[in-house]
């Protein structure tokens, strides 16, 4: 099986682009081969979707990369090295990079993996999916299948 997994804060402005493109990629009927999965801020989760019976795995997930702001990076684990501070880990924040390394310790082999990561223009708790971003979510679901596929 192969998976497009969504991160991100609903209430927490661009942040939650990664659930908005799941969204986009469900309610438009784009699955096809894979399964879309919306893990909102509980990027933990995404240790129960690295079994031994998954074939590849792209997550899609605000990130600040120096880019414009809507503009996104496909990465594999391996190519960057992730500045975000974390209290721990918990289920309220997390760090697609960071659960990798706690499956990788914990004993799971870890399938083509890659990381979606998309410039936010802003992160205001309280407020919903910027102009600039929601207008994209057909660019980023199509990318973002595309690269799934090519695992």
């Amino acid at each position: 099986m192969r998976y497009l997994i969504g991160l991100g804060n609903y209430l927490a402005g661009d942040d939650g682009v990664g659930v908005h493109v799941v969204e986009h990629v469900v309610a438009n009927g784009l699955e096809r081969g894979f399964t879309a999965v919306e893990l909102a801020t509980n990027a933990l989760n995404m240790i129960s979707y690295l079994g031994p019976e998954t074939e590849a795995v792209v997550v899609v997930d605000a990130a600040y990369l120096g880019l414009e702001p809507g503009d996104y990076c496909i990465f594999a684990p391996d190519e960057v090295e992730t500045q975000k501070e974390l209290a721990g880990f918990s289920t309220h924040e997390g760090d697609p990079l960071k659960v990798l390394e706690l499956a990788r310790s914990a004993g799971y082999t870890i399938p083509p993996f890659a990381v979606m990561g998309i410039e936010p223009l802003g992160v205001e708790h309280g407020t919903g999916l910027s102009a600039r971003l929601s207008e994209r979510l057909p660019a980023y679901a199509a990318a973002a299948i595309e690269h799934l596929r090519g695992l």
